[in-house]
């Protein structure tokens, strides 16, 4: 071996050390889509060795339609690095509630292929998209207490209007009243059993 090759084992080697050094998943895309290349963290993120990486596609081991693929594709064409926010990659796979964000960049070394950084979105972050959604749930459930009481109240004046009418009604009438009665309190009922879901 020469003095030049050894040099450039050596700085193979040290790009190596630089790369699991990084406390951030990075991956290397071929143009055919293969992983080529996967840290240690990678490993850990993707939760298989850099081995069973090189055999799959990134589109398999991402779910459907991720905007990550798109992204990929956009470094590739337009051959310049892009930074992506709060992207969903969760999956069986990944994990539940996966956000990252993402740096991917083009390798002019190595024409259409791409690295992609992935760095985790933190604890914080997470709680806070939590606290969002649940946020939204509440207002679904005060907008239904609030239906609820908009739809008792004027069934409490059809039901009392129709108790007065049948104190002077005949026989006949009075089964129009009782069903009226009737009907408004089984709509109650369905009211009241909304009530119930809304406070849970």
């Amino acid at each position: 071996m020469n003095a030049a090759a050894g040099q450039g084992a050596e700085m193979a080697d040290a790009a190596q050390i630089v790369l699991n050094t990084i406390r951030r998943p990075v991956i290397m895309i071929s143009e055919e889509g293969f992983i080529t290349y996967a840290n240690a963290d990678a490993e850990d993120f993707f939760r298989s060795s850099a081995n069973m990486l090189a055999r799959n596609t990134l589109s398999k081991l991402i779910p459907f339609g991720s905007p990550l693929l798109t992204l990929v594709d956009q470094v590739r064409e337009r051959r310049a690095p892009v930074n992506e926010y709060r992207v969903d990659v969760s999956s069986p796979r990944l994990g539940i509630e996966k956000v990252v964000d993402l740096y991917v960049a083009p390798v002019p070394e190595y024409p259409g292929s791409v690295v992609v950084m992935f760095q985790e979105r933190s604890m914080a972050d997470k709680i806070d998209r939590q606290m969002t959604h649940r946020g939204a749930a509440r207002s679904v459930t005060g907008l239904a207490a609030m239906l609820a009481h908009e739809i008792k109240n004027p069934l409490s004046g059809i039901r009392g209007a129709a108790q007065l009418l049948e104190l002077s009604a005949s026989d006949e009438d009075r089964a129009l009243t009782r069903l009226i009665t009737d009907e408004t309190d089984r709509i109650v009922s369905l009211v009241d059993r909304m009530e119930v879901f809304s406070d849970e």
